[in-house]
């Protein structure tokens, strides 16, 4: 459907301690962005107020990680306990999408419950000075998502996310490409994120899989498998997201610098990883980029 969900526009990682855990990401080899503020609301045609969380962002051409944390604590913050009490990690997979009422519709048509459209901003620095970035959000139904904060976002204004100036990276970091997702039932979860994403189920390295289209896969799989796949690292309980995938301009550039960094690293086949336990909570692997 035209204007429909294309991509993960970011993951969103949950932590206690804004600072150290920004500090860690920049020894991973990511460049982040400065602190950005969120203003948003509640519900359909309210208008924005300040909110709790803040962020900063390690950007990739077409899509980002968020490393978020309370800067406001008290204010709105769309139920930033619930996730925070339970782990820190991936708690937030925000689609990309070039129009969010044709989402939400889609939604509604499929009976699948949503927010509607709802309206989300944050100041960011540009080298002209101050911009606002606006988003129009769509939050899925939370019971029916208990992965974490599930949404798709048009971005009205992607240029000020996605300067030039942020998008290097030391470790050769250039697109987040996967997403591990974990479920005692990973088939029927990925039949859900279908119905979610109105993209077509598929088998993406012997899992059930979601291809979108602009950037990102989503693959499912059950705490025992992640376990094997994954080796060496603790994984977040399941239902969650374990994994987040980085393609990198040059693997053994990479892995030197996070090695050398002092993080401990897991060879794989062409690829390598950093337990959960040493990144925010969320394994973080790193594969080639073929293109």
């Amino acid at each position: 459907m035209k204007g429909d969900i294309d991509s993960v526009n970011h993951l969103g990682i949950a932590v206690r301690d804004m600072e150290a855990a920004c500090a860690l990401y920049e020894r991973l080899g990511f460049q982040l962005t400065p602190l950005s503020v969120h203003s948003g609301s509640s519900n359909p045609d309210e208008p924005v107020q300040p909110m709790a969380t803040g962020n900063r962002c390690a950007v990739f051409p077409n899509n980002y990680i968020e490393v978020l944390g309370i800067v406001n604590p008290g204010a709105l913050d769309w139920g930033w306990d619930r996730f925070i009490d339970r782990f820190e990690g991936a708690h937030i997979i925000c689609f990309g999408c070039k129009d969010a009422d044709t989402v939400a519709t889609r939604l509604a048509a499929a009976k699948a419950a949503n927010s509607g459209v709802i309206a989300l901003q944050r100041d960011i620095g540009t080298p002209e000075g101050t911009r606002t970035a606006k988003f129009d959000c769509v939050h899925f139904d939370r019971a029916t998502t208990p992965e974490g904060l599930i949404q798709a976002a048009r971005h009205r204004n992607p240029e000020y996310v996605h300067q030039p100036r942020y998008l290097t990276h030391e470790n050769g970091a250039t697109s987040l490409s996967s997403l591990l997702l974990v479920a005692e039932d990973p088939k029927a979860t990925a039949e859900r994120y279908a119905v979610l994403t109105g993209q077509p189920l598929d088998e993406i390295n012997g899992l059930p899989g979601i291809r979108l289209p602009l950037v990102t896969t989503l693959r499912f799989t059950s705490p025992q498998d992640a376990g094997k796949r994954l080796p060496g690292t603790l994984l977040s309980p399941a239902p969650s997201i374990v994994a987040a995938t980085f393609t990198v301009a040059d693997l053994a550039s990479a892995r030197a610098l996070i090695g050398d960094a002092g993080f401990p690293v897991v060879d794989g086949d062409d690829r390598f990883h950093v337990p959960a336990e040493h990144a925010l909570g969320v394994v973080h692997e790193f594969v080639p980029d073929r293109r």
